[in-house]
Formats: structure tokens, C-alpha cells, sequence
């Protein structure tokens, strides 16, 4: 073997065994999510966010995930608008009166199925005009959506056998969902996840609406005694929305980088959505906990009273603010009807 072509081998084997050449170069830039929690499936997209961009940059972007750590979850758009955060996971129908007109998306029974079709319909949702005015108040914009799975009931005490049953009970349970619940007697409340365990453990709650993962994640199901498996309530949205001002500031190769991680995002969220659901499944029924369904006629009543008329109060609400309820919940439909075909 001649020098020359022993030299290149080994130069080659040096930089293979090296630190990768970054990909996209720029200048060092660290940015700061906020959340609530810890990290689970909901927050697959935040976390492969920040690994994907960390490593395309080698550490040159950097994001900071806070857990918690940078202010209440009611507090995060807020903290959007002065600028002290640049992304945050924020759920509207937590403070509905800051984003009203994102809260169509958290109505019940709404004719979306599956997570491919929830992307559709929550990507057209973020481009809306209205939709973005009503982000642009708080500085920011709806990044991408966080495309959780449907919600069921899990309770303390005593069983409920139909849904008659669920009149005066209190039920942690988001937007459209509570508006739902309560027109079978129950009273909702829409605190943060975080708080469950405190609520259910001192008796403030009888019981709360969450995806099977969420109830592990912050280990209701420790309390519980039943839950539902064949309600199909709606999912909350929440989605990670980033300050206007820092994006228009990040150097245009790494604004392309977050558009790129966005779809990474997207994949590896879908993915653990599906694995830690089956998961949480399994580790529930490994519990006392009592697995119950209601039957075709409760479910048909429930979707009767808690779809259409709860729709048509939203929008109503939204006239009464002076914002186009109507037009955004027909935009809604008619892109999930365009979306399943």
C-alpha cells in the first residue's frame, strides 16, 4: 500500500470515529419551551424538537424544555407575550377566554378520526386567519398540534352502570367534553392535569376525562375504581405555539431546521402515542380497577345531546364575543369531511 493511500484511510477512519461536521451552521442560539408535567407521549414532539435540532446544529441550537419549570400551564401565554419563553404547549380550554375561537377543536364528537386526520384538520385550523390574529394577540403563532388520542372516564367510588348515573358527579373534564357532561347533571372542572392527583385524593373530584396514557402519566389511575373504555370523548388540542418575535429573528437556516423537525415531530409522536397508550392500557387493567362500557343507547343519547347542541352554544358564545364562531366551526367540518376522503 502506497503512503498516499494509507494516509487517506486513515484520515477517513479519523473522521468517521470524530464528531459529525454539523449539517446546518449558524450562529449559537438557545431557545426555551414551556410545559406541564413530565415527559410522556404528549410530549414526544417537544422532546424530538429539540434532539433533532440540537443535533443538525451540533449545539449550536439549543432548546431547553421546562417541565413545570418556567411558570403555571395557565400562565404560558402570558409568558409568550412578553417574550420570557419562546414555545410553550398551551391547552385553550384551560383559560378559554385567551384563545375562544381555538377551543372548536376541544367540542365533542366532532366527525375526526384517527391521528392522520387530526393532523389535516388542526394544520388547517393554525392557518385560519382568525386563528392566528387570536395566537397573534399573545405574540405567537400554533406550531403544530400535539394530535392526542380520545378520552375516557375514570372515577372514585361507586360504578356507573348508565349514564344516568354521572348526574351530580364533578369531572375534571375540558371544554367541549364538560359542556357535554353537564347536560347529564355532572358539574366539570377544568383545571390543569397536574392537580388531578391532589383533587381526586381529597375528595374535590369524583373523577376526570383523559386518554388512557395521561391517567398513568399523573397516576390517577392509583385512585381510581372504574373506568370507561367506549365513551370516545374528544381530545384536548395542544399545541406548541412559539413566540412571533423570536421566529422572525431566528436566522431563516433554522427556521427551515424547525419546519424540518416539525414532520420528525410529528412521526415519532404517532408512534409513542400508539406504543404508551397499549401501555398505560395493560397497567390499568392490572389494577382493581372495574373496565366498563356503556351500553349502544347511552352512548347514541350521549352523542345526541353533547355534539350538535353543544356546537351550536359554542358558536353562540363565540357571537356574543363578536368572533366568527360559525365560520370557523363550518371551516372545521368541512375540512374533516375533505380530510377523510
Amino acid at each position: 500500500m502506497n503512503a498516499m493511500k494509507k494516509f487517506a484511510m486513515v484520515s477517513a477512519a479519523l473522521a468517521m470515529s470524530g464528531p459529525a461536521l454539523a449539517q446546518v451552521d449558524g450562529p449559537t442560539v438557545n431557545w426555551r419551551f414551556a410545559t406541564m408535567g413530565s415527559p410522556r407521549a404528549a410530549t414526544t414532539h417537544i422532546e424530538e424538537i429539540k434532539k433533532y435540532v440540537e443535533q443538525q446544529t451540533d449545539g449550536r441550537f439549543t432548546i431547553t424544555i421546562g417541565y413545570g419549570t418556567f411558570g403555571d400551564s395557565r400562565e404560558f401565554l402570558d409568558l409568550l407575550s412578553i417574550g420570557t419563553i419562546h414555545g410553550a404547549t398551551v391547552q385553550a380550554s384551560v383559560s378559554v377566554e385567551k384563545l375562544p375561537l381555538y377551543t372548536v377543536l376541544d367540542l365533542p364528537f366532532l366527525p375526526v378520526s384517527g391521528p392522520a386526520e387530526q393532523r389535516a384538520v388542526h394544520d388547517a385550523v393554525h392557518q385560519h386567519p382568525a386563528i392566528r390574529e387570536e395566537f397573534a394577540a399573545w405574540n405567537a403563532f400554533p406550531f403544530m398540534s400535539s394530535l392526542l388520542p380520545t378520552y375516557e372516564l375514570m372515577g372514585k367510588g361507586e360504578t356507573p352502570d348508565e349514564l344516568a348515573d354521572i348526574d351530580g358527579m364533578r369531572i375534571r373534564a375540558l371544554g367541549g367534553n364538560g359542556n357535554a357532561l353537564e347536560k347529564l347533571g355532572a358539574a366539570s372542572s377544568n383545571m390543569p392535569p397536574q392537580e388531578l392527583y391532589v383533587a381526586l385524593e381529597r375528595g374535590l373530584l369524583d373523577g376526570a376525562a383523559l386518554p388512557y396514557y395521561a391517567f398513568v402519566s399523573y397516576n390517577v389511575h392509583e385512585l381510581g375504581d372504574w373506568m370507561t373504555t367506549n365513551m370516545g370523548l374528544a381530545g384536548t388540542a395542544l399545541p406548541l405555539a412559539i413566540n412571533l418575535q423570536a421566529w422572525s429573528e431566528l436566522p431563516p437556516q433554522y427556521r427551515e431546521l424547525l419546519e424540518k423537525a416539525r414532520e420528525v415531530a410529528y412521526a415519532a409522536q404517532e408512534k409513542a402515542m400508539e406504543v404508551d397508550g397499549a401501555k398505560a392500557f395493560e397497567t390499568i387493567q392490572a389494577t382493581d380497577i372495574e373496565l366498563m362500557e356503556f351500553d349502544e343507547a347511552d352512548l347514541a343519547e350521549l352523542r345526541e345531546i353533547g355534539a350538535q347542541p353543544v356546537w351550536d352554544e359554542w358558536v353562540k358564545a363565540q357571537a356574543d364575543r363578536g368572533l366568527p364562531g360559525q365560520e370557523v366551526l363550518d371551516f372545521v367540518l368541512e375540512t374533516a369531511e375533505a380530510s377523510s376522503h
